[in-house]
């Protein structure tokens, strides 16, 4: 759940930062926002898996052209849980599989406001979203699963305008955005329906149940959330709040952990599971405030960006 519950929080940043006025934000500005803030972190994290790589093995590991060219325009997926995949993320990293998401959603925002009248737009979305569950169901590729996955992230948007319209977010406001994500999941249920009836394998980490996980678990998210917030946010300060000293540098930690921590064995020598993991990630923390708090912000200055 917490790839969905990143996805709508996403979604509700990129449209309040996005729409503090009424018209929308230049293009041009808009993109160059995005890509600093994507492309800094992929890049300094790239570099780092290679020489993680490189230490592991002794040598040089070389990663094929079009996996690197398919990963630099954010094409990559999980492909051993997913049909019809372009490619997979590098060195392995497979967390990277969202952030093909999230950069596809970043360039379709902006698309959406220009060409669809404010008061249509959760409803296009939505209904573009089943129409495309459809058709994948029948025949998967990674564009109906892409505007599959965009209606989970315009929940968020959908929250960022009525708050900012309305002043609050009541779960009703949200039903539209909710029923549609609802109604992506259908088509999945009755292709997992058929798999049975075939006596096909199933698995819930697994093509067909995982598309349908993903968008019951957004609703699921919702719901939770609307509960927590029901009983005034009881814990909140003991379960969430510690980590809010992570959130500078969240996205880095996000896109290097995997193999800077979880996967990583250049150390493996020490023999000392615990001193390992210390080590892992002392470097990991360093790297993250490097890409994030130095690193980032001179890009931003020499691009001369803007507030986000």
């Amino acid at each position: 759940m917490l790839f969905r519950s990143f996805f709508i929080l996403s979604g509700f940043v990129i449209s309040w930062s996005s729409n503090r006025t009424k018209a929308p934000e230049p293009f041009t500005s808009y993109f160059l926002k995005r890509a600093a803030r994507i492309y800094c972190v992929w890049t300094a994290a790239a570099v780092a898996m290679f020489l993680i790589a490189w230490a592991e093995k002794g040598q040089i590991v070389y990663e094929p052209a079009e996996r690197w060219l398919g990963n630099f325009l954010m094409l990559q997926d999980w492909k051993p849980a997913k049909p019809a995949v372009i490619c997979t993320p590098i060195y392995g990293n497979s967390p990277l599989w969202s952030l093909h998401y999230e950069w596809w959603f970043y360039m379709l925002f902006p698309a959406v406001l220009r060409l669809v009248r404010e008061s249509w737009r959760s409803g296009i979305v939505g209904v573009s979203a089943i129409g495309h569950a459809i058709v994948y169901a029948w025949l998967p590729n990674p564009i109906s699963r892409l505007f599959m996955y965009l209606s989970i992230w315009w929940i968020g948007v959908h929250a960022a305008t009525t708050l900012r319209a309305r002043g609050k977010v009541r779960l009703v406001d949200l039903a539209l955005p909710l029923l549609c994500v609802f109604g992506t999941a259908l088509p999945g249920l009755f292709t997992t329906a058929r798999w049975l009836q075939n006596e096909r394998g199933l698995s819930p980490g697994l093509h067909p149940i995982l598309e349908v996980r993903h968008c019951l678990s957004a609703i699921a998210v919702v719901l939770t959330a609307f509960a927590w917030r029901g009983s005034g946010w009881w814990g909140f300060s003991h379960i969430v709040a510690p980590f809010a000293v992570l959130a500078p540098i969240s996205f880095s930690l996000y896109a290097i952990h995997y193999r800077s921590i979880a996967q990583a064995s250049y150390l493996s020598f020490l023999g000392n599971p615990l001193m390992e993991t210390i080590f892992y990630s002392t470097v990991t923390l360093a790297f993250c405030c490097f890409s994030e708090l130095v690193l980032y912000p001179k890009i931003r200055s020499w691009l001369r960006l803007g507030g986000s």
